[in-house]
């Protein structure tokens, strides 16, 4: 039952409008960037909340140096001081994970969708799943799934792809921190760098997800990784109008300066 539900409500409609998106580009890989693009625009009001919470969070650093410097010796109070903050602004430091999920639910169908086009020797079981005629291919095509220098129903076999989106992960969950340089200041004051939660569960962040992204997109068809890293530049582009650098703001200078000499 859930399976067709899935099918339905998913993995069916994702395929439609990559066929109708193939048909016009004439590529599987130009199709999948034009899907994600159009796929990520429509998730632009779910998404946005949860980056302007995140911009909101920096605004609030002067408070929350003032509940670390109050409960300095009770790292406890000081977190729960921290959260009550939070609540009395309506901010869930969790509320950034709702486009992280819906990332995954898309990248499963995705995956569903790209697997079908590696198994798409016959057209026909492709054309069962389509709305419109004008959607079906011919019994005789091919469906071709070559980009660039890769196979996108096979995983990368020199890792590029993987490597890139890992780095764009990275590079994306940086900008994301909230109030990072103050933040930052206030864990140096202590020697294990704990006494700011928000801060070290998003630093935490910073490192798992690129290496998580990394790890899964070596197994992943090239199709769908090519999906992770469309969409995670979508994601700074997006980033960076709501917020700016964020905690990319010290190493952009950290840069500029070096450049300068």
């Amino acid at each position: 039952m859930f399976g067709v539900i899935w099918e339905q409500a998913l993995t069916t409609p994702i395929l439609n409008l990559l066929v109708a998106l193939f048909h016009v580009t004439n590529n599987l890989g130009l199709a999948i960037i034009a899907l994600t693009v159009i796929m990520r625009a429509v998730l632009i009001p779910v998404v946005l909340p949860s980056m302007t919470a995140m911009k909101k969070q920096r605004d609030l650093q002067p408070q929350l140096d003032k509940i670390k410097k109050k409960f300095k010796n009770d790292k406890k109070k000081q977190a729960e001081a921290q959260m009550e903050l939070f609540k009395q602004h309506g901010l869930n430091p969790a509320a950034g994970c709702l486009p992280q999920v819906l990332m995954i639910v898309i990248l499963i169908a995705l995956y569903g969708v790209i697997i079908k086009f590696a198994n798409g020797i016959d057209v026909s079981n492709i054309n069962n799943l389509l709305y419109f005629d004008w959607l079906k291919f011919a019994s005789a095509d091919a469906i071709k799934t070559g980009f660039l220098y890769l196979d996108l129903a096979k995983p990368d076999p020199f890792f590029i792809l993987a490597i890139v989106s890992g780095v764009a992960t990275f590079i994306s969950s940086k900008m994301m921190q909230p109030y990072t340089e103050a933040g930052v200041a206030a864990a140096e004051k202590t020697p294990d760098k704990s006494d700011d939660f928000a801060y070290n569960m998003q630093n935490q962040m910073v490192y798992t997800m690129p290496i998580m992204t990394v790890i899964i997109s070596l197994k992943l068809p090239a199709g769908a990784v090519l999906y992770i890293l469309t969409t995670t530049l979508f994601s700074l582009v997006q980033q960076y109008f709501v917020s700016g650098l964020g905690g990319l703001t010290p190493w952009v200078k950290k840069a500029a300066t070096l450049w300068k000499k």
